[in-house]
């Protein structure tokens, strides 16, 4: 389990805090949980957690997830439950993404979910996980990043967020306001692994399939969006090959922000194909464990993505989908 919080912690003395709210994030290859207060229309950030759990474990082709993957979330829940004890939470909700999407057997991710936490699973859609995500990530990068910072807000951009079962586009402009376009796509990491890698590293042909399957994917689901020269990374894999770049071990060691070039995702994704599973593990020790088979597949989607859509800069965001249901909820609920 990997344990920490993101750069943006508007208000530390959590003594203070009126409502606090915990979500945990079920994908595709992990269960994120975010701990946050609320108080004068601002969220604290109080505190996170991960845990491995490849809920798509086999799903692409079986459409089930397997006793083996339902036993490792009902371990990663149990601790999480843990880990938010001491924060006084009022509530909790819990959303499943991909995997439980596509999963026959979704009841028995709905059990192990009311029985460990309390609280229902609610399955997201697609486009709500990728609407929901654009407002987590956005969020994510006010006062954090300082190029971002000097962006115009009208600067149209793209998020986009690497799951492990499906990737989310969503496209808005800088200053906040209701996404123009949102689609997500049946390929992630675990997704792209499966079907195309039998070993690792990958050879030149299954690259290429791969390649080529989520290029005509997109040039079908992007058809209603337009070029952005500036994208955002949004948790996950974007985060990890940020870390990776910039040699740091947590993003709130870069407090100028982060951000790499088009550049930077082709000599990454190139280098990443090329290596082991020990040798991809070996470079993200710390956050890595349980994505070294399929973290090279994740950046290979990025850089494929940033072509697609023209852009030249990806601005690394530390939050996603958990946190855009947080902010979400908070609103709504006054």
């Amino acid at each position: 389990m990997e344990k920490g919080h993101s750069v943006i912690t508007l208000k530390t003395d959590v003594r203070d805090m009126e409502r606090r709210l915990a979500t945990i994030d079920i994908g595709t290859n992990t269960a994120l949980l975010f701990v946050a207060g609320w108080k004068d229309g601002a969220m604290q950030d109080l505190h996170g957690a991960s845990g491995f759990v490849r809920l798509g474990e086999g799903v692409d082709a079986s459409r089930r997830v397997g006793p083996a993957a339902l036993g490792r979330l009902r371990s990663v829940l149990e601790h999480h439950m843990k880990e938010m004890a001491p924060w006084n939470v009022e509530e909790l909700i819990v959303t499943g993404t991909s995997a439980s999407r596509d999963a026959a057997n979704a009841d028995d991710i709905r059990a192990i979910v009311r029985e460990v936490t309390g609280s229902e699973l609610r399955i997201l859609s697609g486009e709500e996980e990728a609407r929901t995500t654009f407002e987590g990530a956005m969020a994510g990068l006010e006062g954090f990043d300082t190029l971002w910072d000097s962006l115009h807000p009208e600067t149209r951009l793209t998020v986009i967020d690497v799951g492990g079962g499906s990737t989310e586009f969503v496209q808005g402009v800088k200053r906040y306001a209701a996404p123009e376009f949102a689609c997500s796509l049946d390929m992630g990491s675990v997704r792209m692994m499966e079907r195309h890698f039998n070993v690792q590293p990958p050879s030149a042909a299954e690259v290429a399939s791969a390649s080529n399957d989520f290029t005509a994917m997109m040039d079908v689901a992007l058809v209603g969006a337009q070029k952005s020269e500036v994208c955002v990374g949004a948790s996950g894999t974007a985060v990890i090959l940020s870390l990776v770049h910039h040699g740091r071990d947590s993003m709130q060691d870069m407090p100028g922000g982060s951000h790499l070039t088009r550049d930077d995702l082709e000599m990454w994704s190139e280098r990443l194909l090329a290596m082991t599973r020990e040798d991809v593990l070996a470079l993200i020790p710390r956050h890595g464990k349980g994505r070294e088979d399929v973290f090279p597949a994740g950046v290979q989607i990025l850089r494929l993505a940033m072509e697609k859509l023209g852009a030249h800069m990806l601005f690394v965001s530390p939050y996603g989908v958990r946190q855009g249901v947080a902010i979400r909820h908070f609103r709504r609920s006054g």
